[in-house]
This record gives C-alpha cells, sequence and structure tokens, in this order.
C-alpha cells in the first residue's frame, strides 16, 4: 500500500513537471525561417501577444509604436516631433531609437526596442528616426513587426534640405578638426551629375527613398508633410497629423511660440509651463555653396521631385 502511495507521487510530479514543459514552450514560442533558421529568440510580438508589458510601479506600460516619423533628416522631424508631443493623446520616444535601420539595435529583438518606449496608457506611441526614410532594409522590417504602421514623412526643399545636411556634416568636422569638405567637390562627379554616394545629397532623393516604403505600405498609411510650410505655419501641418492619427484638434496656436532670434517656433505644454526651444545646431546659417552649384543641383533633381510628386498625388513649389 505504501509503495502504491509512492508511485502515484512520482507520477503525478512527473506529470505535474510535464504540463510545465507544455505550458512554457505556449509562452515562449520561436519563429523558425527555412532559409535561416531561428530569426528570433524573443517571445513572438504584436500579432500573437499584447503589446505592452506592465511596470509594476505604475499603471503605465510600454506599447509598440503605432507611428513612426521616418524623416527626412535636415526636414523638421526633431521640431514636429516636439509638436506632436504637444497632444495629450501622443507619447514620444524622447531619443532616435535607430531600432530597424542598425544591425546591432535589430539583432536586439523586439522586447529591447519596447524597452526604448515611453510609458503610457491608452495614448498613441510615436518614435521618430530619420535614417529610417533612406535605408533600404527599414521598409519591410517595418511591415513584418506590424503591416498596420503609420508613417509619417515630412520633406522639404531637397536642394535646401541638402545645404542644410552638408553644414551639419561641415560643423561636426569642423568641432573634431577634421579636414573641411567642399560642397562641389563631393556632390558632382566628374561628369557633373549627381554623386549618389554623397549622402547629404542622395537623402534629398526622395523618390527613390519612398518608391521602397510604396512597395509595402499603400500611400492612404503615409501622411507626407511640407516642412517649408510647417516652419512657417505649424499648426496647418500640425491639424494634418491630428486628422491621420484620428485624434481630435487639441494643439492650440498659443502652445506655438515663433523665436526670431532662431527663426522658427518654440513650443509650450500651456500658457504658464516652461517655453521648449530646439537646440543650439538647429537654425543655424547654411553654409554658401555658391548659387551656381546651388542651381546646378535643383536642376539635377527636377526628375526626381516629379516622380515624387507623383507618387503622392501632389506638387511642392521646388
Amino acid at each position: 500500500m505504501i509503495a502504491r502511495c509512492g508511485r502515484v507521487v512520482v507520477l503525478s510530479t512527473g506529470l505535474l513537471g510535464s504540463l510545465m514543459i507544455l505550458l512554457q514552450l505556449q509562452i515562449f514560442t520561436f519563429e523558425f525561417s527555412p532559409d535561416a533558421g531561428i530569426t528570433s529568440t524573443q517571445p513572438l510580438t504584436m500579432e500573437r501577444r499584447a503589446l505592452s508589458t506592465p511596470d509594476e510601479e505604475s499603471p503605465s506600460s510600454r506599447h509598440f509604436p503605432r507611428v513612426l516619423l521616418i524623416g527626412v533628416r535636415k526636414g523638421g522631424t526633431r521640431a514636429l516631433l516636439d509638436a506632436l508631443a504637444l497632444h495629450p493623446r501622443i507619447k514620444a520616444a524622447r531619443r532616435e531609437v535607430h531600432y530597424f535601420d542598425d544591425e546591432d539595435n535589430y539583432e536586439k529583438g523586439e522586447e529591447w526596442y519596447l524597452q526604448q518606449m515611453p510609458l503610457s496608457r491608452d495614448e498613441i506611441t510615436i518614435e521618430k528616426t530619420p535614417a529610417y526614410f533612406t535605408n533600404p532594409l527599414v521598409p519591410e522590417r517595418v511591415h513584418r513587426m506590424n503591416p498596420a504602421m503609420k508613417i509619417i514623412l515630412i520633406v522639404r526643399d531637397p536642394v535646401t534640405r541638402a545645404v542644410s545636411d552638408f553644414t551639419q556634416v561641415y560643423y561636426n568636422r569642423l568641432e573634431l578638426n577634421k579636414s573641411l569638405p567642399i560642397f562641389s567637390d563631393l556632390a558632382f562627379t566628374k561628369d557633373g551629375e549627381i554623386n549618389m554616394t554623397y549622402k547629404p545629397v542622395r537623402n534629398s532623393l526622395y523618390s527613390t527613398h519612398l518608391e521602397r516604403w510604396l512597395k509595402y505600405f499603400p500611400l492612404g498609411q503615409i501622411l507626407v508633410l511640407d516642412g517649408d510650410v510647417f516652419a512657417k505655419d505649424p499648426l496647418s501641418q500640425l491639424q494634418l497629423s491630428e486628422n491621420f492619427l484620428e485624434l481630435p484638434h487639441k494643439i492650440r496656436a498659443d502652445h506655438l511660440l515663433f523665436n526670431p532670434t532662431k527663426g522658427f517656433h518654440c513650443f509650450r505644454k500651456s500658457p504658464t509651463s516652461k517655453v521648449k526651444c530646439l537646440g543650439r545646431s538647429k537654425g543655424r546659417p547654411h553654409r554658401n555653396i555658391g548659387d551656381k552649384h546651388q542651381q546646378h543641383l535643383a536642376q539635377l533633381l527636377k526628375l526626381h521631385n516629379r516622380a515624387f510628386f507623383q507618387m503622392i498625388n501632389r506638387a511642392f513649389d521646388w
């Protein structure tokens, strides 16, 4: 009788252990690829589990972004993010995460990405990394994670943007005591064509980059904003963003204060809160590349601009 009880205990313990293993297998499901083997050792996300991780000390949670501000670099992305964050239904990741474009970060997996997001409740989480727009790997990666992702792209005159990009590179090298670049030597080939390997110019080929995004996302999921209009009349572009995100208009004119010294708007949450302006590197005078080179670049970009206008079914005054 005692021996039988012992066997029952052993069998019960073994059965309990098996059940625990099965439960673990149900929780930690791995993704397999027939070509590359295991592609992720993280628990599957987005479609097959809740998009948040509870925080023990707060009723808030971290949520994957439902909106990506993908660029363009030197197009006004930081100002746009700060302005969108004025909305009570928006939570913004305050730094550029570089998850989808940086191989080291991407290999850390979606759980790492989730931990970079701000705590929120029912707000929309938005993340900004301008390098997403121009990286050829990013559109497919974003689509794989969330096919319903909403995309915001802010662009400006591509010649002005290229000069602004060049200016930032110039001052970065100046601060590091490195040799200073000459725009015309880098932007054009010996035959006078666009040097596709020079990033400050390549970043202005909007049609080339948007074409890759349109392979994975319909135009209805992509909001294209006019950065030149945003610099002068930010409220109009912010209201377009609110409409796109299906949010009520909560950002008001008194949230936006023009700074004549910097030449662009600063922001405040309320009439009594502190005014927040962009850093000293924003709004600084552009390097003079010469009218001849500026006009030559404008001529070379015309075909790219027309292709871009056809893709988005509208035209800008470039």
